[in-house]
C-alpha cells in the first residue's frame, strides 16, 4: 500500500482557530496525487475535502493529459474505479468553495446542495460561516419554513433544492431529458471547474414539456471547451445534484 505524500504542513486562520493543511507541492507526479487519493478514499468522509483538493489539482494542471491519459476522467475511471465522476465533482467543488473546517463541520454533501441552491434561490452564502444561510424549506404538505443551512438535513436540502427548481410548465421534462441534461452539465463542469476565474452556467428550461439547454458565461477563448465537453462520451449519471445545472 503507498505511503500518504509527506507534504510541508501550511497552517491558515479560520473561524474556528489554526488548522494546519498540506500544501500540494508543483513537483508532485500524477502518480503520487493519485495514491494519496486512494488512501483517502479508505479513511472515509474526514478526508473529502482533500480529496477534492488533489481531484482539482490534478485536473486544473492537466496533469493526466500529460500523462499520456486522454483526459482526467479516463485517469480516473481507472484508477479510482469504486469513486464515481460525479463524486469527485463534488469534492473538488466544495473543497474550491470551503474551507477544510467548514467541510467537517456541516459535510461536504450538505455543502455540495448548498452551493445548487444558492443558484436555483439567488442567496448570499458566506463561504467562511455558511450556517445563517436562509432555506425554505417544504414539509411534506408542501408547507414552507425558513430554516438556517446549519439546521438543514441532507432530505431536507434536497426538497429545499427540488422546490427551487420546480418547472414553470405543467406538463413535466421527459425524465431522459433531465439525464441528458444532467450528463452534459456534468461534462461542462469538468472542462469549467468552479474558482478558476470562469463563472459557467448552464441551465435546463421546461418548453412546453421540452427540455432546452441554455450556457452562460463562457469566455470567447474558450468556446472550444464547451464544444469538446459536448462532442465528447458523457459521463454516467449520479444521483448527486449537479453544481452547474439550474432548471427553470
Amino acid at each position: 500500500m503507498f505511503n500518504l505524500l509527506k507534504f510541508k504542513d501550511v497552517t491558515r486562520g479560520t473561524g474556528q482557530g489554526v488548522v494546519a493543511s498540506s500544501a500540494i507541492p508543483e513537483d508532485a507526479t500524477l502518480e503520487q496525487l493519485g495514491s494519496e487519493l486512494l488512501q483517502l478514499m479508505a479513511q472515509g468522509n474526514s478526508n473529502y475535502h482533500r480529496m477534492g483538493q488533489l481531484y482539482n489539482h490534478i485536473v486544473d494542471k492537466r496533469m493526466a493529459e500529460k500523462a499520456g491519459y486522454k483526459d482526467a476522467r479516463e485517469y480516473f475511471s481507472q484508477k479510482l474505479a469504486d469513486l464515481s465522476q460525479a463524486t469527485l465533482s463534488m469534492y473538488g467543488t466544495v473543497a474550491r468553495a470551503f474551507s477544510e473546517p467548514v467541510a467537517r463541520r456541516f459535510g461536504v454533501t450538505c455543502l455540495n446542495l448548498l452551493l445548487s441552491y444558492k443558484e436555483a434561490a439567488d442567496v448570499e452564502v458566506n463561504a467562511e460561516e455558511p450556517g445563517p444561510t436562509p432555506i425554505e424549506v417544504p414539509d411534506e404538505k408542501g408547507q414552507v419554513s425558513v430554516q438556517p443551512f446549519g439546521a438543514c438535513s441532507v432530505d431536507q436540502m434536497r426538497m429545499a433544492l427540488q422546490r427551487k427548481r420546480k418547472p414553470a410548465s405543467t406538463k413535466p421534462l421527459p425524465s431522459e431529458s433531465l439525464v441528458l441534461a444532467e450528463q452534459y452539465s456534468e461534462a461542462v463542469a469538468l472542462r469549467f471547474p468552479r474558482g478558476t476565474g470562469t463563472l459557467v452556467k448552464v441551465t435546463v428550461r421546461n418548453q412546453k414539456g421540452k427540455a432546452v439547454l441554455d450556457f452562460k458565461g463562457i469566455p470567447v477563448e474558450q468556446v472550444s471547451r464547451l464544444v469538446e465537453a459536448l462532442n465528447g462520451e458523457l459521463p454516467a449519471v449520479s444521483e448527486l445534484p449537479k453544481p452547474l445545472l439550474t432548471i427553470s
